[in-house]
């Protein structure tokens, strides 16, 4: 398995992942300043993760100040779940954003079906909550500093 930067060739692959693995995201505008990794195996991309490197999370429990890096997006193939793909894919952008100063990365669960399943998953993954009262699902953060 290979995780690498997306190149503009990736861009109908992307697409295509996206639209088989999670058909509800939404075209979305991002700045230049958007990260995006994809993984590829024999050739294929299995996986992408995209987010920024330059975000303020302005949320109770910041436990440092900016930069901090988001994560956007994280889309796996349906067939390449539960294999580290994922994982692997969360651990290249935390190392990105280690690499440009950033000291914490966060994320926000998708809120949809399987919420649960999701928070799990990023907590096997090195996030946290933030404590942030009166949210159900409040963001997550990763020190960037136990990248793996």
């Amino acid at each position: 398995m290979l995780f690498r930067p997306a190149l503009p060739e990736d861009g109908p692959h992307i697409a295509a992942l996206v639209a088989a693995a999670a058909p509800s995201f939404g075209a979305k505008e991002y700045s230049e300043d958007t990260v995006a990794l994809v993984a590829v195996d024999a050739g294929a991309v299995v996986g992408w993760i995209e987010g920024v490197l330059d975000g303020a999370y302005t949320g109770p429990g910041a436990p440092v100040p900016p930069p901090h890096g988001y994560v956007l997006a994280l889309v796996v193939d349906a067939g390449w779940r539960r294999q580290g793909v994922g994982t692997g894919l969360l651990d290249a952008f935390v190392a990105e954003a280690r690499d440009v100063g950033c000291r914490w990365v966060f994320l926000f669960p998708d809120e949809g079906k399987d919420v649960e399943g999701r928070v799990r998953f990023f907590e096997r993954a090195g996030f946290e909550a933030v404590n942030d009262p009166g949210e159900q699902w409040p963001a997550m953060g990763r020190r960037t500093h136990d990248a793996r």
